[in-house]
């Protein structure tokens, strides 16, 4: 396998994982757990940001992306200590943006570099 499909194949892993954080997080309100529309257009609005950039395989992306995860990431933490009705969800999450963020890792390892 080539170093182009290696990165052909991270990216579309990346994507996908992005994609099933972003339903898990879109889930929240109607999980009974609690967890209202304002928290979760918290959580899930900074993550639509890098969509563009890793549908087209931008590394520049690929560096700035994980910087989007935080409110989820805070919001997760937050539901599982707090919330126990929603803590199956927020687990879920939570394992969904620790796996985006390594993608997003290994996808920059395999990325060919510009310049």
């Amino acid at each position: 396998m080539t170093s182009i499909e290696r990165a052909v194949r991270m990216r579309r892993l990346v994507i996908g994982v992005w994609t099933l954080l972003l339903l898990s997080i879109v889930v929240w309100p109607f999980t009974g757990g609690g967890i209202g529309p304002a928290t979760t257009a918290i959580a899930l609005l900074p993550l639509f940001l890098p969509l563009p950039g890793l549908v087209l395989g931008r590394r520049r992306t690929l560096q700035w992306s994980p910087l989007t995860l935080g409110p989820a990431l805070a919001l997760a933490l937050t539901e599982i200590l707090v919330n126990a009705p929603a803590r199956t969800t927020a687990i879920l999450t939570l394992a969904l943006i620790l796996a985006a963020f390594a993608c997003n890792i290994a996808a920059l390892r395999v990325s060919p570099r510009s310049g």
